[in-house]
């Protein structure tokens, strides 16, 4: 037991890794469904990071042209289970705001992040192409601090409801990766076991990342934010095979590539 006056609690400032989400001024309806898209409908890659809000582009006249809610903004993050601790601006009436809804609010620049780190995925209902927004968007960022990649070996089976994040590292699974499991790098993700939960690569902006399984099964795959899911099936020469997931950008829109691995 401590006895005696020296603090038992220290504080020190640390480096937050978070999603930094840039809303240019625009229609508040607009930004929603942009939003929501690019996030979900339900939890997803990018609730492994808090998240910080950046209007630092907004200036008063705009929030009285559109009609900027906070509030409403705030609930899409919710619904895709991200949570938003901050937001960027200078404006008082969303200080103030955001301040009543328990928000951290900073003014200053702009957020900035790599760009090649921008993600523009909403959830496929079949294995196709994300489809670009014309309207004003909310673009999401994932910004990452660059570090000497590390290896993340998981010996063990990932069971339903388990959720594997290889922060800064590539993973290895040796084993089976169950329904409703879900496996998360900032690298690549090698499962060498059946994959039949989530497998997401290139969780902070890497859109080299690759996913590679020996039996492929899954119910969605991820690579730097573009993603799929399989409730209309598997493609024949992928289903229970060995398989790469690459995200190809010879074409625009990017979109994700299932390819055979012929390992015999």
């Amino acid at each position: 037991m401590n006895t005696s006056n020296q603090a038992l609690i220290e504080i020190r400032f640390a480096k937050l890794n978070a999603l930094a989400v840039h809303c240019e001024p625009g229609p508040l309806a607009a930004i929603v469904e942009s939003l929501g898209k690019r996030l979900g409908k339900k939890p997803s890659m990018y609730t492994v990071e808090p998240a910080v809000l950046d209007l630092s582009a907004w200036a008063t006249q705009d929030l009285e042209e559109f009609g900027f809610d906070l509030k409403t903004v705030k609930s899409v993050f919710d619904a895709a289970g991200v949570h938003l601790v901050e937001v960027r601006c200078s404006l008082p009436e969303i200080e103030a705001i955001a301040e009543d809804m328990g928000l951290k609010c900073e003014s200053g620049e702009a957020l900035t992040a790599d760009p090649e780190a921008r993600t523009a995925a909403p959830e496929a209902e079949t294995p196709s192409p994300a489809t670009p927004v014309d309207e004003p968007v909310a673009e999401v960022q994932a910004v990452a601090q660059v570090t000497a990649r590390k290896t993340l070996v998981i010996d063990n089976p990932v069971r339903s409801g388990q959720k594997i994040y290889a922060q800064g590292a590539d993973l290895i699974v040796m084993g089976q990766v169950s329904h409703g499991a879900e496996v998360i790098a900032d690298g690549n993700v090698h499962v060498y076991g059946v994959l039949r939960g989530r497998a997401l690569a290139g969780a902070a902006g890497d859109r080299q990342a690759r996913i590679i399984s020996t039996c492929f099964e899954a119910e969605l795959v991820a690579v730097a934010g573009y993603y799929l899911t399989f409730e209309a099936g598997f493609p024949e020469e992928s289903r229970s095979k060995p398989t790469l997931i690459v995200l190809d950008e010879a074409q625009e829109p990017a979109q994700l590539r299932l390819k055979p691995i012929n390992i015999r």
